[in-house]
Order: structure tokens, then sequence, then C-alpha cells
């Protein structure tokens, strides 16, 4: 930075005094050792760099608050400038929100009308002459400078944003891992590891966050009712839901960025129901890949896939940022009547696992045989529970009466409400006692629809769980006894345009690389190329319709000779006429001059006729007007002659009139015309 003179001036800060030098320089040596504290005990990160960025970011608010505080000369205005770029160069890096860009257009605007100002005030402090400007009034001036102050801070502004967009996106975009880690808190979720305890997804479902977009294809009916499958859970000892497995086989990839998901047992009994669709996962505490059941392949920028024993899939290397990934899915599932004609003969693993329960409250099992006594069928009992829950139990986020110890047992007979995650469970437990075995899976609801970015948006509070029962050669059918939440919360107004915007933020600013600009570069070459060719069909069109016009018009034209011939001879009459100088007001003019004996208030449009006629008049005596000469001059011109009279007082009436707007007579300056016109 070059050096700027040490002028004072006069910076005086918010509390209306400055800070002594020597106050500034014992509290810079107090930082040096808060700093090193602020590292090691209360910047605390995931990592060392996490730490020491954060803890650089608070040495660089304390300097710039000290700077505001003790500011003296120009270059401590510099100073201020440069800590200042430097705190929003971190916010880049820290904040990945829709809000960082509405901080950055404001930081933009200020940046660009401080730093003006500075060079103004500078300038005019080091300049030998006074400050001048193009009014008299000071006040004028101010106004001026202002205005164009403001004009030339929204266009560099506007000109600094046009072309950072347009450089962000063409230049080539790589992923390196450098620093992108930073500033990515995950959102805790809760539910989503291996062992649950059960009733913890109540905390995510009173979240608003947005847990991840998913942007579809085809129309959002297709979806309706489809859940983002997150992680089965197998076990149940009375008060969690956990896995006794929690070994994951890796899915290798079938090329690059691709994964092609195994088959599941009974896959080939389902109907054919083929979804596809793009998830974009924001940052959270899970390594679970949301899926709609079942997933059949997956590409992304995904190093490695693995696959649990309730085939959920997760991505181990998942760092807590931004994920995005493709998905297509089989989501549809056998006809009743083939469930209904489904064994009951289970595999031992199937029965080892599914079948397994804790000491339970007796009456949970008599509930279930009763519920499930005019059912015939395993899957005429499981509608017959989901069901049941559905009508006789009601939902809530704040159930009384659930007892920690004995959850299922207080909900079925005690609380008789409760969200989600208690009747999934209770189902799960209740067909276990029939021998049906069945497991719990945390996931999302569909979310709700976007109609402005077409996309769907799972928040926390869509949360949710249900119950998936085996089938032998069909597999595992999902089932979801929780009944409807009687105070659903509906989106406000503009939560579609606001969403839609962090949408395209996330979208295509923080997940931006070099595939977003292959694919941004073949929409733009295929939308190119479809204007170019519908330009193309609308000028063959325009072509065509103007060949049948002038066809049409030139057979109208050789129908009415007669009077297209009248009209050329009008048209060649006008021209002329107008060649002449003959226009309708000069005629009307003359034949008011010449026949017209009764006087009137000439208007200023004719005073230039009158003019023209005087000229004419004096032309006519030997006196030419010339061009360089004024009226006034060419009157004066006359002075001493037997002419100066008339001539003056016509000049002046006509000055009067043409320059004033008085009213002057046609009679009089007839009178004056022909007076002149009668001399010798």
């Amino acid at each position: 930075m070059p050096s700027l003179p040490e002028r004072k001036v006069g910076i005086v800060a918010c509390s209306g005094e400055e800070l002594a030098e020597g106050t500034v320089t014992r509290l810079a040596v107090f930082y040096i050792f808060f700093f090193a504290l602020d590292f090691l005990i209360f910047s605390v990160g995931p990592t060392l760099l996490d730490s020491l960025l954060a803890a650089t970011v608070h040495l660089i608010l304390f300097t710039a608050v000290v700077k505001v505080f003790s500011a003296r000369t120009y270059r401590d205005y510099a100073y201020l400038a440069t800590l200042s770029f430097m705190m929003m160069l971190a916010s880049a890096i820290l904040t990945v929100g829709t809000l960082y860009l509405a901080c950055f257009t404001f930081y933009v605007l200020s940046a660009i009308s401080t730093l003006i100002s500075y060079e103004v005030k500078r300038s005019v402090e080091n300049s030998v002459r006074p400050p001048e400007g193009p009014f008299r009034v000071p006040a004028e001036n101010r106004t001026a400078i202002e205005k164009a102050l403001s004009t030339a801070t929204v266009g560099l502004a506007a000109g600094i944003v046009i072309l950072a967009s347009v450089l962000f996106f063409v230049i080539p975009r790589y992923r390196t891992g450098y620093l992108t880690g930073l500033g990515m808190e995950a959102q805790n979720i809760t539910g989503f590891s291996g062992t649950v305890n059960l009733g913890d997804i109540r905390k995510i479902l009173r979240s608003n966050i947005v847990v991840m977009r998913v942007m579809v294809e085809g129309g959002p009916r297709l979806y309706q009712g489809v859940k983002w499958r997150g992680v089965g859970l197998t076990s149940f000892d009375g008060k969690n839901w956990y896995n006794d497995n929690t070994e994951q086989s890796l899915v290798s990839p079938a090329s690059y960025q691709r994964y092609v998901i195994p088959h599941p047992t009974g896959w080939e009994m389902h109907r054919p129901g083929l979804l596809r669709y793009r998830v974009l996962l924001s940052p959270v505490s899970t390594d679970v890949l949301f899926a709609a059941a079942v997933p059949r392949e997956i590409l992304g920028r995904i190093r490695a896939v693995t696959q649990d024993q309730t085939e959920s899939l997760h991505y181990p290397g998942h760092d807590y940022s931004p994920l995005s990934y493709e998905v297509l899915s089989d989501t549809g599932l056998p006809r009743p009547e083939e469930l209904r004609g489904a064994s009951n003969e289970y595999p031992e693993e199937i029965r080892r696992v599914y079948l397994a329960l804790p000491d339970l409250d007796p009456r949970v099992a008599d509930l279930a045989t009763q519920v499930t006594a005019s059912a015939s069928n395993n899957y005429d009992r499981s509608l017959a529970l989901e069901q049941h829950l559905r009508s006789n139990y009601r939902y809530t986020l704040d159930p009384a009466g659930i007892e920690p110890s004995d959850p299922i047992a207080s909900f079925l007979f005690k609380a008789k409400a409760g969200y989600c995650e208690y009747f999934a469970a209770a189902m799960a437990v209740m067909l276990r006692t029939q021998g049906i075995p069945t497991r719990l899976v945390n996931g999302f609801q569909t979310g709700t629809y976007n109609r402005v970015g077409r996309d769907f948006i799972v928040r926390g509070r869509d949360a949710h769980s249900w119950a998936e029962v085996y089938f032998p050669k069909y597999g595992w059918i999902p089932f979801d006894p929780t009944p409807a939440d009687p105070n659903p919360v509906l989106p406000g107004a503009f939560d579609d345009y606001l969403d839609t915007a962090s949408l395209f933020w996330n979208e295509w600013i923080i997940n931006y690389d070099f595939a977003h600009q292959a694919r941004l570069a073949l929409e733009v070459e295929r939308n190119s190329r479809q204007f170019q060719q519908d330009f193309q069909r609308r000028i063959r069109r325009f072509q065509r319709q103007a060949i049948r016009l002038a066809y049409r018009v030139e057979g109208w034209l050789m129908s009415h000779k007669l009077l297209v011939f009248l009209f050329m001879l009008a048209i060649l009459a006008t021209l002329i006429g107008a060649e002449k100088g003959s226009s309708i007001a000069e005629l009307r003019f003359r034949l008011e001059w010449r026949f017209r004996r009764r006087d009137r208030a000439l208007s200023p449009a004719e005073a230039t006729l009158t003019y023209g006629r005087f000229l004419k008049v004096l032309h006519q005596k030997g006196f030419r007007k010339p061009s360089s000469q004024t009226p006034r001059e060419f009157a004066f011109s006359f002075l001493g002659t037997r002419l100066s009279w008339p001539v003056l007082e016509f000049t002046r009436l006509y000055n009067a009139l043409r320059f004033g707007r008085a009213a002057v007579s046609l009679a009089r300056l007839r009178a004056l015309i022909n007076e002149i016109a009668a001399s010798n």
C-alpha cells in the first residue's frame, strides 16, 4: 500500500472521545496473550485450522473496533478499509447462507462510496486552491456532488456485480478441498445414528431448518406420499432402537461417480415405479444418504457408498458440507392381493433379528391379538394395526403421561397421544408379538412443494418414523400408522420465492463447480440453438406472410387504378406546394392579409410570416437584410433615412409579438408595411 500522509482528519469516535495512544498500545499487548487463549480454549473447532481461523477472525474484529475509536490519520482510514475487506473475505469462507449476499451487496455500495469520498476529501485538503463548484451557492454544489457520488457508486457497484458474476460462472472451478469444510457447521439432526432413544426425534420435529431439497423430474403428483428413507433400526430393548450389526458393505462403483445399488430381496416382485430426482443435502451431522425406497442408482461427487443390513445407504467420507447427488428409485409396491397370499415361513436370520423383543407389558401383546383377531393373513394384520393406531390415538408433540421406563405401554394405555416415533415403534413391537418380522425406519416425509423453484423443501419438522414389515418373496413393505398432524405448518405468501432464492444460492453459488459449468454450458448451447431455430422459423413465417400481403396489395391496386392515380396526384400536389412554401397556415394568412379588413391580434406563430412580407417589401425598395444581422440591427441601419420611423416601429412590434408575446394588431402592421411600400 502506498505511503499516505500522516495528516490528522479529526475522526470522532462514537462515544465522542478518541482512545489515547497508550491505551491502544496496552490493548494490543493484552490481546497478544488473549489470542493464544482464544485459539487454544475459546474458539474450539473440529480441527486446529478451524480454531485458528475463528481466533484470527476475532483478532481482525478487535483490531477494527480499536481502529474505529483511535483513527487520526488517512493511513488509519486505509487500515480500516483493509480490515473491512479481510472481514468480508472471512465471511465468504465461513458463511453459506443467502444473508451473505445481501451483506455483500451493501458492503460493495458502502465501500465504493467510502473510497470515493475518501479520495475526494484527501485531494481537497491537499489542494492549494480553495474548493470550487459550478454553482455559486455552496448547498447546490454539495447536492450536485452527492448526486454524482450516488450515481458513480451505483454504477460502479452494478458493474462490479455484473463482471464478478460473469467471471464467477466462466472461470473454471475445481474443488480442491482447501477451506471447503470451514464454517460448515453441521445441523444436528437426531434419529439417524446406529442407536436412537425413543422420543429423541421430537427435537428435530420442532425445527424449521432446511435439511434437504429434492429437485424432481416429472410432476409433483408422482411423488405424492413418497418418503425419503434414512436409517433402518432392527432391535428394541424397551427404551432404545439400535442395530446389533453395524457392519457396512461397500457398494462398488459401476462407473465414474455412479453406483448401482444391489437388488434387495423380492425386488423383482414389485411393480415398476421409477422416479429420478436430485437431492441437495444441507450440512447435517449424519452420513446417511436419504433416498426414496428402493434406490437403484446414485450419481454424484461421492467417493464411496456403503450399505448396512437394513438396506440404508451411507457416505462414510462425508465431511458434513453441502452434498448433491442424483438418485434413481423404484417406488413400486406389490399388489395387496399378492401380499395377502405371501407365505408365513420366514428365514431363520429374519426371525432371529426382527422378532426379538424385550420383556413387555403383557397388555401390549393382548391388544395386538385383539386388534388382529379378524385378519387371516399377515398383510391384513398389519393393516388392522396400522388403522387402529391411526383411528384411536392422537398426534401431538407434547404427549403427557409417557413414562421413559416403559414408553410403549404408557403410550398405548395411558397417554394415547404422541408423535410418529411412538406410533411406528408401537406398531413394530405389536407386530413382533404376533410373529411378524418388523423394523423401525427413520427418515423424512415428502416435504413442501415449491411451485416457483419446482422442488420439494424438506425441513426438520418433516422428520418421520414408520414401520417396514417383511413378506417372503416380496421383501420389506412400508406401513405408516401415524395420523395426520391436526395443526400443520402452512407456508407463507413469500416462502416459495425466498426458498427459490435460497435454492439458487446453494445450488449455483455454494456448490458451483466444473460439473455445474459443464451443465450450464450445455444449457446455454441448447437454449441458443433453440433460440436460433425459433428465430429462423419466425423469419420464414414473416417472409411467407409478407409475400401473401404483397400479392393482396397488388391485387387491390390493380382493381382500383383510378383511385390510386388520384391519390398519387394529390401527393404530387402536396409535394409541389411544400416545395414552394405554400403551407395551409401561410395560405390562410395571405388571404387574411389581403382580403380581411377587420382588425385582430396576431399570434406569435404568424410573426415570422409578417416579417417575411416586411422583408419582401424592403427588397422591392432595394434593401436586403444580411443574414448576419438581427432584426434590430437591420432596423438601426435605416436611421437618417425616410424609412427610419416605419421600419423601427415595425421591428419593435415584431419583436414584442414574437418574443414578448404582446398583443399586436394585424391592421397596425399592415398600415406600416403599406406606408413603407408607398414611400418614394
